[in-house]
């Protein structure tokens, strides 16, 4: 039976966000974290290798493993921190869209930069709020060292959910949240954020 315990790291940095309480994994449980990430990264090495397919395709699939597999409106809620609550209704739900499709666009510009990558397990271990880290290396034949990514994951209401993904060493949520706050200093609020969004995701598709 899981027991529960206080996520301080969201309730400090992200206390506004809507998340369930994830439960505490015992070490059993383990093998369920490592084949949801397993899955989840041989799914999508297979959409990104797939080049025979038409971009539209392979984007709806890729699409559809991240919405899946990812906290997107919590990550989301994370990278804006205190800018969220000074959004309305209408802002959030635009910005919440952009961020998704921003996600999307930036890696669909990469798609055809990978090829016959494999993606390894190597271990995982709970952490102190509660969640489990899986690490992993994604091996690239021909291209020297392996990227080594740390595949932050929650047990939620709605099951297994990625929230963050490391590698090397480099977190995607925390160098976007920096990126993000960056766009609305500059950019003089939150309206500015989104033309930023706007811009970038077509930056991407020119680049398809």
């Amino acid at each position: 039976m899981k027991t529960t315990k206080t996520p301080r790291f969201f309730f400090i940095l992200i206390a506004f966000v809507l998340i369930s309480l994830p439960g505490v994994a015992k070490k059993q449980d383990y093998k369920e974290y490592e084949k949801f990430i397993a899955s989840l990264g041989n799914n999508v090495i297979t959409i990104l290798i797939n080049k025979n397919e038409k971009m539209s395709a392979r984007k709806t699939k890729f699409r559809k493993e991240i919405k899946t597999h990812f906290a997107l409106s919590t990550i989301g809620r994370f990278i804006v921190a205190r800018y969220w609550r000074r959004m309305n209704d209408d802002q959030k739900k635009t910005y919440l869209k952009l961020f998704e499709d921003a996600v999307i666009e930036n890696y669909a510009s990469q798609f055809d930069d990978y090829n016959n990558q494999k993606l390894v397990i190597k271990s995982s271990r709970e952490t102190k709020d509660g969640g489990v880290v899986v690490k992993s290396d994604v091996r690239r034949p021909g291209k020297g060292e392996p990227l080594h990514i740390k595949w932050k994951v929650f047990n939620t209401k709605r099951g297994l959910k990625v929230t963050d993904v490391v590698v090397n060493n480099v977190s995607m949520k925390i160098t976007l949240r920096n990126e993000y706050a960056s766009a609305i200093q500059s950019r003089g609020g939150i309206d500015g954020l989104l033309e930023y969004l706007r811009e970038k995701i077509q930056t991407d598709l020119s680049k398809q």
